[in-house]
């Protein structure tokens, strides 16, 4: 008998789509783009499409490993749980639990993502990073701008009149924002692309501005100037809702189009055209992409675009905003993790981008185990010569995976994950989609898998921490969504049990508060406006005013700035589990005549630790003297991150990726 249930990709991306399944016998016959949603619309990305292949493919893990002389033997469940138990316990006697890393990144979005950390926190704390290896240095400075990161809903752009996309390139990373986008020039929007690389979305739209990299503050400050001094600030809004303007007047005075040009390689001209078309158009979005605050300015890059912004009034309006990211839909989530944290003894912190270094350099306690959920950090964390070699040095390693990817590789137990398919969990993202979708379990796990949630729900139990706070899945995304039940009309957590998630299962759920962002003009900063000048920022060491810092450059030897970024077809490395090639160098003409190669050419990449082996592609939207090579590739292949530095940007705890620098060697 045939039933069709709706799934939730669990990837960490911008959409978050999700899936009508078709099933018969326990299998999945049929895969589609949900119809109805509001986002998807019925068409997904290669990366959906892919789940199912995952989950079917040969080489997924179906058994817990334990590594014994140096090779995985298999195990049982009772084998696992009496070594953990015996280990974490042994460890928290004689070094105490910060002893024990947690490391759960963000590979699976849902819910149940935080069960790993819930158990860690009853077990009396950890040692877990703070900080970011994705957006971390623009969700700090939006905090100090706004109070918050808030974006539009997705069809507003619709209302645009004009759209600046600076640094994002949604036609490889947000499909269904690049669907509305070619919606919006048909209606007679305008979209210029600000981006180093002429990449696929630059292509594809109206206008592409190639700017050097590690400059988008410089310009946003020389737009900034030219409003200033050709009188097209919004006079009223600034007045009513922004706080510091007359410092960061004074401020931006030295930023003309002319010094500007010199640092961002835009001529004088294009930059006051470009502001004047920005605040002439009105209402006017901009869509930051990520990748420009990989950078150590990276947070004061955006600070210098949300100034500029506020200064057009494109804030508070439709077809406005700065979209950088969404916090809305949380506000209608529990996040039971909280509650847990009641029980912690001790947690100690460390910044994501220096895992290999706080590893090589902690102390008192050294870490002694590390577990490791919904990540890949041996191919995702910069600087791996150190990151590898670290985590190679600890003693103990327990790893939750699909497949064995190179972090598993280095593990002492090895434990398959289930796939969203064969689970039952709740999904919201802060990035771009307003959506929250209830996930469904659309197949049963092999009978060898136990997923991760009641994993740790069976481990507390043995080890005599209770229930973690529930007895079961239903009952713990009860308790996460017990916000949502005023939302859709149940008014008790009981109800909302018995009904099964009805209403959810079949439905999505939209949340409409803060469609347009700050519509109400009340920011949630200390003084309620847009704080340009920030007392908050200054407090925590920072510029108060968003600031010009140059970027940096590369030595006499290792002069290419190297960009990594986001592959079209994978989610960092998650897409890459079947790739063997070499990657693909994109380098412009002049840089492949610096270096006598040509397209074809095979090349090693040279960073200051290490190299890694490339194929060259000379392409002529590529930015002069630098590298681009998507990240993601597994160790088998050549992971870029071998040639990235482990800098940090200037707010947020931030990796600043971008600001690695490499040379071309022959082969």
């Amino acid at each position: 008998m045939k039933k069709q249930v709706y799934v939730s990709c669990p990837m960490d991306c911008f959409d978050l789509c999700r899936f009508l399944v078709t099933i018969k016998n326990n299998k999945i016959i049929n895969f589609q783009g949900d119809p109805c949603h509001p986002l998807t619309r019925g068409f997904v990305c290669a990366k959906g499409k892919k789940l199912v292949d995952r989950m079917n493919h040969p080489d997924r893990l179906l058994h817990p490993l334990i590594r014994k002389n140096n090779s995985f033997v298999q195990a049982t469940y009772d084998q696992v749980f009496d070594i953990l138990c015996e280990k974490l316990l042994s460890i928290r006697k004689a070094h105490g639990n910060t002893a024990i890393m947690n490391y759960t990144s963000d590979g699976y979005g849902g819910m149940k993502n935080r069960i790993q950390s819930i158990f860690f926190n009853r077990f009396g704390g950890d040692t877990r990073f703070t900080g970011s290896l994705c957006w971390g240095a623009g969700m700090a400075a939006q905090t100090y701008d706004f109070g918050t990161a808030r974006g539009h809903v997705p069809h507003d752009v619709l209302n645009s009149k004009l759209v600046i996309l600076w640094g994002r390139n949604p036609k490889n990373t947000s499909i269904h924002l690049q669907s509305l986008l070619v919606k919006a020039r048909k209606q007679g929007t305008k979209v210029i692309v600000i981006d180093p690389v002429k990449t696929d979305t630059a292509r594809a739209f109206d206008e592409h501005i190639p700017i050097a990299p590690s400059t988008d503050g410089a310009l946003a400050l020389a737009m900034a100037n030219v409003l200033i001094q050709k009188k097209r600030i919004n006079t009223l809004f600034v007045k009513e809702h922004v706080k510091g303007f007359g410092r960061f007047k004074a401020y931006v005075e030295k930023f003309t189009p002319g010094m500007a040009e010199n640092i961002t390689g835009i001529d004088a001209a294009g930059i006051e055209a470009l502001a004047l078309e920005y605040v002439h158009a009105d209402p006017a979005s901009i869509y930051i992409g990520y990748g420009m605050q990989r950078y150590e300015n990276g947070g004061n890059n955006v600070r210098c675009i949300d100034a500029l912004a506020a200064l057009a009034g494109h804030i508070g309006k439709k077809g406005g905003g700065v979209n950088y990211a969404s916090k809305s839909l949380a506000q209608f989530l529990n996040f039971p993790e909280q509650k847990s944290l009641e029980s912690v003894v001790k947690n100690r912190f460390f910044l994501a981008p220096r895992l290999g270094e706080f590893l090589e350099k902690a102390k008192n306690p050294p870490i002694k185990a590390v577990f490791v959920s919904s990540g890949n950090p041996l191919v995702q964390s910069p600087n791996l010569v150190t990151t590898v070699r670290e985590f190679s040095r600890v003693g103990f390693k327990v790893v939750f995976d699909h497949f064995m990817t190179d972090t598993a590789a280095h593990a002492d137990i090895v434990l398959p994950a289930a796939s969203v398919l064969e689970q039952e969990d709740i999904f919201a993202t802060s990035m771009y989609s307003h959506v929250l979708n209830y996930s469904q379990k659309a197949v049963d796990p092999p009978e060898t898998i136990l997923p991760e949630f009641e994993f740790y729900l069976e481990l507390s139990k043995r080890m005599g921490l209770g229930n973690l706070g529930f007895d079961s899945s239903k009952d713990y995304l009860t308790q996460c969504a017990s916000p949502l039940l005023k939302e859709i009309g149940l008014k008790e957590v009981g109800e909302f049990y018995n009904n099964n998630f009805q209403g959810l299962e079949t439905e999505y759920i939209q949340i409409r508060a803060h469609e347009i962002a700050w519509e109400d003009k009340q920011f949630l900063t200390p003084s309620g406006k847009i704080e340009i000048y920030s007392e908050k920022a200054l407090a925590d060491g920072l510029s108060a005013l968003p600031e010009y810092r140059p970027p940096l450059t590369g030595s006499e030897e290792f002069s290419l700035r190297l960009l990594t970024c986001h592959a079209r077809d994978s989610l960092h490395s998650q897409g890459f589990f079947d790739k063997t090639g070499a990657p693909i160098l994109y380098i412009s003409e002049k840089t492949a005549g610096k270096f006598k190669v040509n397209s074809g050419d095979r090349v090693k990449v040279v960073g200051e630790k290490a190299g890694i082996e490339t194929v060259v592609c000379v392409d002529e939207g590529m930015y002069d003297n630098t590298a681009f090579i998507y990240q993601g590739f597994w160790h088998k292949s050549g992971a870029v991150n071998f040639l990235t530095d482990s800098r940090v940007s200037d707010m947020g705890g931030q990796a600043a990726y971008y600001d690695s620098f490499c040379t071309l060697e022959p082969l």
